[in-house]
């Protein structure tokens, strides 16, 4: 579990006001001190994200964000990035507490978290509960928690709130209780069952896969879209035959009976078209991610724009990841020049990088994006719809290589009766 990639975690964000709880909430569900708690309000300054296991969730990547009421001279620069942090968690938790009312801002949060089909558990911090039970006893007060009569008195929390939970966050006498309610909910856009080769392979198929050890390879292992492509093939007890380009021949010559599929590394695409018999499906590593982490049908129409790409064009390249760039880096310099020797020239080429993406993509004519194995399903959908809904086409680096070497017919006929359904 602590291998499990960011990318393939639940991700759960943590909000509410200042001094609300949600530090000590976080170290009371994980039972480890990994949130800092103070009684000073905004302790909690930027968003401060960490993996770990949460049973019965499994792999999860838990956000702490800044208090939304936070009145400081960075305040608003911090709600921007709380803003950014709705957008890509599968699941929320909002923290109220029972000796404050809910405020406006409470309300907006929870509205926001709502509008963005994030299912929200709503957990409230009960403060002061053991001495409000005993005077409940010494005046025979109907035994009702603080948190209930909460809820009952702002109607409007329930009809936000996916779940509702309360506890005193300083105990872990409800820990379980709470573990419960938030592994019951089902997370917004995560992967689930679905697979890299999902319908591509079944058991006692031979894949083979070309990947190239150039000098932007990692040095001394695979990366990540390879290395899951491996596991899956043996998950499905197929056999995963692993070479480089050169060599692909001498492989499929090798066998007695032809490959299932020839899965490659894009930037090797049109020699491993080249080398690779018509008989024999073909496609990539950033395409298979396209069709698990996205939508491989917006990608693909995206590849109308390349054709009116012009002088001046603008023209969006983003990396979901921040690897350190190298000399033929394929995102800053592969893909820049392949687009110059197919005659598209004196373009305006604009980069970003890691979780940054612009939210106004309508001033260019094209993204290209990366394969995203970085990134979760919900941001990679985020970004394919911000580019849909403004009118701007986009394709990854998979589907613009293949359709740039005019094998993109190809490179996607595994995948034909999807695209077109």
């Amino acid at each position: 579990m602590e291998q499990t990639p960011k990318a393939n975690r639940v991700h759960i964000g943590f909000f509410g006001r200042c001094n609300a709880g949600k530090s000590t909430l976080i170290n009371m569900l994980t039972d480890q001190p990994v949130s800092l708690v103070s009684e000073v309000a905004g302790t909690t300054t930027d968003p401060v994200s960490k993996s770990m296991e949460i049973l019965p969730l499994g792999p999860v990547v838990i956000t702490d964000t800044a208090g939304i009421d936070d009145t400081t001279e960075l305040g608003t620069l911090r709600m921007e990035k709380t803003e950014e942090i709705v957008k890509k968690i599968n699941l929320a938790v909002y923290v109220l507490r029972t000796d404050e009312e809910p405020t406006a801002d409470d309300m907006h949060w929870l509205g926001l978290l709502k509008q963005n089909n994030v299912p929200i558990a709503l957990f409230i911090n009960e403060i002061n509960a053991e001495i409000d039970k005993e005077n409940d006893k010494e005046n025979n007060i109907e035994n009702k928690t603080d948190a209930s009569i909460y809820v009952e008195t702002h109607k409007g929390l329930s009809e936000l709130a996916t779940v509702i939970g309360s506890a005193d966050f300083t105990s872990k006498a409800k820990r379980l209780e709470l573990l419960d309610l938030l592994g019951g909910l089902t997370p917004l856009d995560v992967e689930g069952d679905q697979t890299l080769l999902q319908g591509l392979v079944e058991e006692g198929d031979t894949i083979i896969l070309v990947c190239p050890i150039d000098s932007a390879a990692p040095k001394g292992r695979l990366i990540l879209p390879q290395v899951q492509t491996i596991r899956e093939i043996l998950d499905y007890k197929g056999l995963a035959l692993v070479c480089q380009t050169e060599e692909l021949p001498a492989m499929i010559n090798s066998l007695k009976y032809p490959p299932k599929m020839v899965i490659c590394d894009s930037q090797a695409f049109d020699r491993v078209d080249e080398l690779t018999p018509d008989t024999i499906p073909l496609t990539s590593f950033s395409i298979l991610m396209a069709r698990f982490k996205g939508k491989l049908q917006d990608l693909v129409a995206g590849v109308e724009a390349i054709k009116n790409l012009k002088a001046g064009s603008k023209v969006l390249i983003s990396e979901g990841c921040t690897h350190r760039r190298q000399c033929d880096d394929i995102g800053t310099v592969k893909i820049p020049n392949l687009l110059k020797k197919q005659g598209h020239t004196d373009l305006q080429l604009e980069f970003t990088s890691g979780g940054a993406f612009p939210k106004d993509v309508s001033q260019y004519d094209l993204i290209i994006h990366c394969g995203a194995c970085m990134l979760t399903r919900r941001e990679v959908l985020r970004r394919i719809e911000c580019a849909v809904v403004q009118g701007t086409p986009i394709v990854n680096y998979g589907v613009l290589i293949a359709a740039l070497h005019g094998i993109l017919e190809r490179a996607i006929s595994p995948f034909i009766d999807e695209i077109k359904g």
